[in-house]
């Protein structure tokens, strides 16, 4: 089967850390045996945007089409504003600008399926696509954090377009309980019927040390040997607990816990915040800004560390969740959107609240005193991810969702095809 997907998050030249998930499901689908292409469009940097902003200079210079392990990846460019302005406005601008390259597509490729990540804006346009050109193709609905939470309370128009949009897909797949929960609520219970719960999950092959990686971990450890090393691994940014996490290692060293390292792997969107934080507190020696690495090289700081930490205020189900256990790092994550889908608190991972310090110190101080809880912290949540939470299982899913929508049965035939 053909199947298209339409996603605002994917790796470009621009961002090659951006919705890794994305790909790993893309990834993992075509070695399932599902066609799978990509469309991925880019806001427009129409001149003289990329002469002041760097970020528009990068979105200018990502090609029309990319290459994906010899798929293609398209970029159509669409009209959006900052700030979420207008966003209610975007879905339609999206249709306008991508509907004659899809067409174009559709002559040499007929895709069966478009996967739209995101059900508004991605998942409104796919619908528009079926109900407008292509009355035979499917549409599914991946529903992220962003799409059921944050998108609806733009204003009364995002939610519209929200439940609208929930309502006229083929199919809806929630990655969180919290988000299946919002979109009943949302449709008041319209959609049940053709809505299923499949959380991301881990590519075991990928998370896995090569030779030259664990030797490269073994470095790091020997460098570091001295510190407990706790490492973050995200966006720097206010969502991301990055603040409270910086004010509880400040407190934790007050208190003595002179061996604590705190390593922040990820992008810096906070401006001078954090290098300003550290100077301030006195916290060069143990504060360690990484910055951005490539996704594969994700596998080697978690291995690295001691304890790995996520202490987002929101989120819908983190993709590093699955990949920090399965590696095998004790970890610590605050209990928002679909975490508590997935792992128990001292059982697999500690729990704490969102925007506390003092739970965030709690954690750490406990995770660092208790080596014995820390080994089977890290062997169940290894456990867990292995037997249930993996790419291929995820992939496998979704195959069962395409096969039903096309009338596809067992033996790999159209149900009105005959046997």
């Amino acid at each position: 089967m053909k199947v298209l997907f339409l996603t605002l998050w994917y790796p470009n030249r621009q961002n090659p850390v951006s919705g890794t998930f994305v790909h790993e499901q893309a990834k993992s689908l075509r070695e399932a045996g599902c066609d799978v292409r990509v469309m991925q469009p880019l806001p427009m940097t129409p001149f003289p945007l990329p002469l002041f902003k760097k970020s528009y200079r990068e979105l200018a210079c990502v090609p029309d089409e990319e290459d994906d392990a010899g798929q293609p990846v398209y970029h159509p460019r669409y009209l959006t504003l900052p700030g979420h302005s207008l966003f209610e406005r975007v879905g339609d601008w999206m249709f306008q600008a991508i509907q004659n390259r899809l067409a174009a597509i559709y002559q040499d490729w007929r895709f069966d399926i478009i996967h739209a990540h995101s059900t508004y804006p991605c998942g409104y346009v796919a619908n528009r696509c079926r109900d407008e050109m292509f009355p035979h193709v499917k549409v599914v609905h991946t529903i992220h954090r962003t799409c059921i939470v944050d998108a609806p309370n733009y204003n009364r128009a995002c939610f519209r377009k929200v439940r609208d949009s929930l309502d006229g897909a083929d199919f809806n797949v929630f990655v969180s309980g919290e988000g299946m929960r919002l979109g009943h609520e949302y449709t008041q219970d319209r959609i049940s019927a053709f809505s299923q719960y499949i959380t991301n999950g881990v590519n075991t092959e990928t998370f896995s040390l090569s030779d030259a990686e664990r030797q490269e971990v073994d470095e790091l450890k020997s460098t570091h040997a001295k510190s407990w090393n706790l490492v973050f691994v995200g966006y720097l940014k206010e969502i991301k607990g990055i603040k409270e996490l910086l004010e509880a290692t400040k407190n934790l060293v007050a208190q003595g816990q002179k061996n604590l390292r705190l390593f922040l792997v990820g992008e810096n969107q906070l401006g001078s915040y954090v290098d300003d934080y550290v100077a301030a507190s006195g916290l060069q020696d143990v504060v360690v800004r990484v910055g951005a690495v490539p996704h594969q090289r994700v596998k080697i700081w978690m291995r690295f560390a001691s304890a790995f930490i996520l202490p987002s205020h929101s989120e819908g189900t983190p993709t590093v969740l699955f990949e920090a256990l399965f590696v095998g790092v004790p970890s610590i994550f605050t209990h928002v959107g679909g975490v508590g889908d997935i792992v128990m608190d001292r059982q697999e991972a500690l729990l704490i609240p969102p925007r506390s310090v003092a739970a965030i110190e709690k954690a750490i101080a406990i995770l660092m005193r208790d080596p014995l809880l820390c080994r089977e912290l890290a062997g169940r949540g290894h456990e867990l991810i292995s037997g249930k939470f993996t790419w291929t299982l995820n992939a496998q899913a979704h195959q069962q969702v395409y096969q039903r929508l096309l009338g596809i049965g067992a033996a790999g035939q159209r149900d009105s095809e005959p046997a």
